[in-house]
């Protein structure tokens, strides 16, 4: 019974996201392409996904959140849903899961743009603006600042819906590993 309950939450939780203003705006733009969630990540990958598995399901994410980039993959918007049972205090989202979702939005732009398009986390620096309450939708946005080589330059912030509020906001460093050289 509770599993047929979750499904319905579920249901809800995506018809709520699909009929939000910004992201039937985002859909309606042509200059914008929408990305599945985690469609990249192999069932491995996924099977020890902190973000896809481990927190995903209700009062958690309780949906995959919708990724829109612009045509060149350097910007992108996200939109998903923070639920009540991933807070630090009560009600307020915790700060470490505020860092991560920063995190996995930043590697969205950084990733694609890196040689081999793959890479690590080097740096991440984190301001946090103001609380980010609990059970509410967000915006992500995220944009490749530069690149060098092997690095990628990348900002990325957590708003409200209306992008009125910034909660939080991150800059990073990836960087793609050297190659392998080959033996003489």
């Amino acid at each position: 019974m509770v599993a047929i309950q979750d499904q319905d939450l579920v249901q809800q939780a995506e018809n709520v996201r699909d009929n939000l203003d910004l992201v039937k705006a985002l859909r309606a733009n042509p200059d914008m392409v929408e990305y599945g969630a985690y469609s990249h990540a192999s069932q491995s990958q996924l099977q020890h996904s902190l973000t896809a598995t481990t927190l995903s399901g209700p009062g958690m994410f309780i949906v995959k959140p919708v990724l829109f980039y612009n045509k060149t993959y350097t910007e992108l918007t996200s939109v998903m849903h923070l639920g009540e049972n991933i807070c630090g205090h009560d009600g307020i989202i915790h700060g470490g899961l505020a860092a991560t979702i920063l995190d996995e939005a930043l590697a969205c732009v950084a990733i694609p743009a890196l040689p081999n398009k793959f890479g690590f986390t080097a740096n991440l620096n984190v301001n946090y603006r103001r609380p980010i309450m609990s059970d509410q939708w967000v915006m992500l946005k995220a944009k490749l600042d530069q690149l060098q080589d092997r690095k990628a330059f990348v900002s990325a912030s957590i708003h409200s819906l209306d992008g009125e509020t910034v909660f939080t906001e991150a800059t990073s460093l990836y960087v793609s590993p050297k190659p392998k050289e080959s033996p003489q």
